[in-house]
């Protein structure tokens, strides 16, 4: 008999779904070969060629800028042979390479001492002002190079830098004599990088202008700032209903070149691949299908049957039976499938009895735990009193009756807040009568808290634990209780200024409440942060610290919660 694994193995590669894979798969590496290497490896080649002769431009002005502000203006002052030599070392420079750049020599007023062009921008004409690129020159040691707008749309590359002065006095400070410039405009700048028609180039400044474009639509013309589809964009970006890939090039000054490869031929030979490909997987899918289906309908029903019955165990379903009939491994998989689900069900009905009476019988436990020195120590006060203090021993014997009646009532398990803290009063009301003025108790609530329901007698304990342990040096004992609520839970603080504990009994106290085992003689603290774990879950509890102030700081976490309390007959005593 075979495994159903093999013969679904077998149908799956007769009926040739890996070479389809494998025929997909190729496919996708050859697009992506394609792509990385005449489309991504290409655009980011051009940006990097188009930045080299960027700077390889700006660098070579700044160059003759430094060179001839270096000779400074005397030969344009003197006559003769002076100001020959003076036009000879600058014609030195402009006929560098043959070309000749745009070139003006300003004086410090801005008069044109030497120009190569006619038309001199309006950018470097007088008056002088304290802006502009002129004044950038004089501000930068070294050379400025910046894109100058020269009209509406039009812009210039401006790359100079000031001619100074230095005194031979001993001076150290120099003036400036004026300034030597060359201009490039855009249109020019365009023939020196060699731009072409397959990409597209875009050149931004500091300021995230973009005074160089090649084509117009790259460029906001109202804010005259690069398109927001390309700004700071690296792969595939749509401007205007067009797709380019993009590479940019982050470059000195301040400058960032973008290249832009048009997708529009690329995206046509993608898409007809793909709808080649899609013909094959089209012609071919409904054979595959067809044939394994009908190999293996028989064998893959009893693994659907078989799936959804443990889906429906994941979902709490266990009465559901399986009936297979297949003569193989899947017929001995049911019949043990449906005696698990047999077992699980007896077992969860009984561990669920067990578990709701262990729970309901250390509830009951924990409840009925009242601290016996308690009532010893206020059975002897009372016993004294009914001397000295035969009033006081009244209302402390009603107090302790009230209490008594409170704690053994067990018909209910919780009580509104307001109700516990109203019997915790007569609690504390003993305690006044006991330590007199070296007992001080106050309460701290938010508006809407006394209405949340909690386990019943679940403030006395931590308070009793406070006065037992929270005197300080003197024996005065000072409790302070507050009462908040916090995205939907209820926080009980109580805290007294006592001398705190040490760090080993702090760090004991914690373990064996996350442990859930008392082996401490705090029981009244372990008892509470049992019953809230036991009550709403082990998110809730008990928090134990010592603030560095002194003193000791039990919190209370539990959930608000308003509904469904019980009405306790007890209550009558404390609200009459």
């Amino acid at each position: 008999m075979r495994k159903f694994q093999d013969e679904v193995r077998s149908a799956l590669l007769l009926y040739a779904i890996v070479p389809v894979v494998l025929i997909t798969v190729i496919c996708l590496l050859l697009a992506a070969l394609y792509w990385q290497r005449n489309v991504a490896a290409h655009t980011e080649e051009e940006v990097r060629a188009t930045g080299a002769i960027f700077t390889e431009l700006t660098q070579d002005y700044e160059e003759r800028a430094a060179a001839i502000a270096a000779g400074g203006l005397d030969g344009f002052h003197a006559d003769g042979n002076g100001r020959s030599a003076a036009m000879e070392r600058i014609y030195a420079q402009l006929n560098r390479y043959g070309s000749q750049p745009h070139f003006f020599l300003l004086d410090v007023e801005r008069h044109v001492l030497f120009s190569t062009e006619q038309e001199v921008p309006p950018y470097l004409l007088p008056p002088s002002m304290h802006w502009g690129v002129l004044s950038r020159m004089e501000r930068q040691e070294g050379s400025v190079a910046e894109f100058v707008p020269n009209g509406a749309q039009d812009w210039d590359y401006v790359v100079g830098q000031a001619v100074r002065y230095a005194p031979s006095t001993g001076d150290a400070t120099s003036t400036i004599e004026g300034y030597a410039v060359f201009v490039l405009p855009a249109r020019e700048l365009g023939q020196h990088l060699q731009t072409g028609e397959k990409l597209h180039i875009v050149i931004t400044d500091r300021a995230e202008r973009a005074p160089f474009v090649t084509m117009p639509t790259l460029r906001d013309s109202a804010f005259q700032k690069i398109v927001p589809a390309l700004d700071g964009r690296t792969g595939l970006v749509s401007v205007d209903g067009q797709h380019y890939y993009a590479a940019s090039e982050v470059l000195d000054g301040g400058f960032t070149i973008y290249a832009l490869f048009p997708l529009g031929s690329r995206i046509a030979q993608f898409a007809t691949g793909a709808a080649i490909l899609l013909g094959v997987f089209l012609l071919m899918l409904p054979l595959i299908v067809v044939s394994v289906r009908r190999e293996t309908c028989d064998k893959t029903q009893a693994v659907s049957e078989i799936v959804d019955a443990f889906r429906a165990v994941r979902h709490g379903d266990l009465q559901r039976r399986l009936v297979i009939r297949s003569d193989n491994e899947f017929e001995e998989i049911a019949a043990a499938y449906n005696r698990m689900a047999e077992s699980l069900v007896r077992l969860m009905r009984e561990n669920e009895e067990e578990a709701r009476a262990g729970v309901i019988s250390e509830l009951r436990q924990l409840e009925s735990q009242f601290n016996p020195h308690f009532l010893f120590n206020t059975l002897e006060n009372i016993k004294f009193m009914t001397k000295l203090a035969p009033d006081d021993a009244v209302r402390m014997i009603s107090a302790l009756s009230t209490l008594l009646r409170y704690s053994i009532d067990n018909r209910v398990r919780q009580v509104t807040l307001a109700e516990d803290l109203c019997h915790l009063e007569r609690y504390i009301e003993i305690q006044r009568l006991r330590f007199g003025a070296r007992f001080s108790y106050r309460e701290e609530m938010e508006e809407g808290a006394e209405t949340c329901h909690v386990p019943k007698l679940l403030l006395q304990p931590v308070v009793e634990n406070a006065i037992h342990y929270g005197a300080d040096a003197e024996g005065n004992i000072e409790i302070v209780s507050r009462m908040t609520m916090e995205a939907e839970q209820l926080h009980i603080v109580i805290e007294d200024r006592g001398l705190g504990m040490d760090a080993e009994t702090l760090h004991r106290l914690r373990t064996m409440m996350a442990e859930g085992e008392n082996r401490s003689v705090h029981t009244g603290l372990y008892n509470i942060d049992r019953r809230i774990r036991l009550l709403y879950g082990v998110e809730y509890g008990v928090k134990i610290s010592c603030p560095p102030s002194g003193g000791t700081r039990v919190e209370m976490v539990l959930p608000i919660r308003r509904s469904g309390g019980e009405e306790n007959a007890a209550c009558a005593d404390c609200r009459g």
